[in-house]
C-alpha cells in the first residue's frame, strides 16, 4: 500500500536536488556510486525497495566517493535521505559533529543479525551494510603473483624494471583505498597507521614505477582493460567483478594479511523523509537483498548467517565470524583525524 503523503517540504536543499518538485513520505533521496556499481545497486536494491514501498527514490551520484563535504557545508541538510555508501572515518566524524542521526534497532531490527565487528568499529550513528577488502590485482598475462605487500611497494625487488610505469596508484580524492594500501606496506615493514614513516619512504621511492594517479576506482578501469595496469590495489568487490568479465587479473590477499573495509550508511540529521531512510537501510540487511546485491557485486555480505551462496563465492568473500576475525581492521579514528595531514604529506612527496 502507498506511505501516506505530509505536507510538502521546503528546505532549499532538498529543492536542489529534485529540481523544486515537493518532497513528501514516498519519496526518498539516496546516495551511492556511478558506474557498474550503479547499475547494479538499482536493481538489485533501489526498484525491488521501490516496488515494496510504492515509493520513488532519486538516485544520487554526484558526491562520488565522498559525500560528506555537502553534510558539512549545509549543517546537515544536504538534501540527501540516505547516505547510501560511505567508510568508517566519516561515520565517526559525522557522530562526532553531530551531522548524522542515531541508528538502533528499534529503528533498523535487521541490525540485530549484523556481524559483531559492525557493533564495534562504528558509532551507533551508521549501519554496515556489506563489506569488501583490500585486495592486490595482477595482470595474469605480465606478471607473477603478489606474494608480498612490499611486491607493489618495493616493485623492482619481485619485478625489475619491466614494470616500470605499469603501478597505478590512488590519489586522496579515493582516500581510504590510498591509506589502507599504505598502511599495509607500512605494516610489512613493522609500521602500523601510528607509525606510517616507512610507507611514506616506500612512496618516495616507488614514484618512478607508478604509471597512473586513479582519483577513483573506475577510473583505473580502462586502464585494466588495455593491459597497462600490471599490479595495484585495489577493493576485492571490483577486482572479482572485472575478473568475472573476463578481465586477465587475478585476486590476490598477501602474506601479511589485508584490511576489511565496511562499507557504511547513514541518515543526515537533516534528512526530509527519516522514517523511509531507516526503512531504506533495513531493507538493505534483509538476506535476499543482502544476496542479490553481494553475489551480483561481488562484495560480502553485513550478515554472517545468510546461507545458499553460488559455487565459489564463499571462498573469496568474507561470510562468517571467523573470516571477519582474520581481517586487519586499523584505528578508523585515527585515519579520520589525519586525513588532512596526509593528504598533504601525500601531495608534498608526489609534487617532488
Amino acid at each position: 500500500m502507498p506511505m501516506t503523503r505530509r505536507s510538502v517540504l521546503t528546505t532549499a536543499a532538498a529543492a536542489s536536488v529534485l529540481s523544486g518538485r515537493a518532497r513528501a513520505d514516498d519519496t526518498l533521496v539516496v546516495t551511492g556510486y556511478g558506474g557498474e556499481y550503479r547499475d547494479i545497486y538499482m536493481d538489485t536494491v533501489i526498484k525491488p525497495f521501490e516496488q515494496k514501498f510504492s515509493c520513488q527514490v532519486t538516485y544520487d551520484d554526484s558526491g562520488g566517493v565522498d559525500p560528506y563535504p555537502r553534510v558539512r557545508a549545509t549543517k546537515g541538510s544536504p538534501g540527501i535521505d540516505v547516505i547510501g555508501e560511505t567508510t568508517v572515518p566519516i561515520i565517526i566524524l559525522g557522530s562526532k559533529e553531530k551531522y548524522f542521526e542515531p541508528i538502533t534497532e528499534a529503528q533498523v531490527p535487521n541490525l540485530k543479525y549484523a556481524f559483531d565487528k559492525s557493533k564495534t568499529i562504528i558509532p551507533p550513528y551508521g549501519a554496515v551494510q556489506t563489506y569488501q577488502y583490500l585486495a592486490l590485482i595482477w595482470d595474469k598475462n605480465k606478471v607473477k603473483k603478489p606474494e608480498s605487500w612490499l611486491d607493489y611497494w618495493q616493485p623492482q625487488g619481485a619485478y625489475g624494471d619491466a614494470i616500470k610505469g605499469h603501478l597505478v596508484s590512488h590519489a586522496p580524492a579515493n582516500f581510504t583505498l590510498l591509506i589502507y594500501a599504505l598502511i599495509m606496506g607500512a605494516r610489512s615493514k613493522g609500521g602500523s597507521e601510528n607509525d606510517l614513516a616507512a610507507g611514506w619512504e616506500m612512496l618516495a621511492a616507488q614514484k618512478p614505477y607508478i604509471g597512473f594517479v586513479a582519483a577513483s576506482s573506475a577510473q583505473a578501469v580502462p586502464y585494466m582493460e588495455n593491459e597497462q595496469v600490471w599490479l595495484m590495489p585495489f577493493w576485492s568487490g571490483r577486482a572479482f567483478l572485472y575478473a568475472k568479465r573476463g578481465l586477465p587479473f587475478g585476486v590476490a590477499v598477501p602474506k601479511e594479511g589485508t584490511i576489511a573495509l565496511a562499507n557504511c550508511c547513514a541518515v543526515p540529521i537533516g534528512a526530509a523523509n527519516k522514517k523511509l531512510a531507516f526503512e531504506f537501510i533495513n531493507f538493505r540487511l534483509d538476506p535476499e537483498i543482502q544476496k542479490a546485491f553481494c553475489t551480483a557485486y561481488q562484495a560480502s555480505p553485513g550478515r554472517p548467517d545468510i546461507t545458499g551462496w553460488p559455487d565459489g563465492f564463499a571462498d573469496a568473500q568474507i561470510t562468517t565470524e571467523a573470516k571477519m576475525a582474520s581481517m586487519v581492521f586499523p584505528d578508523d579514528a585515527l585515519i579520520a583525524r589525519k586525513q588532512r595531514e596526509w593528504t598533504l604529506k601525500w601531495q608534498e612527496i608526489m609534487s617532488a
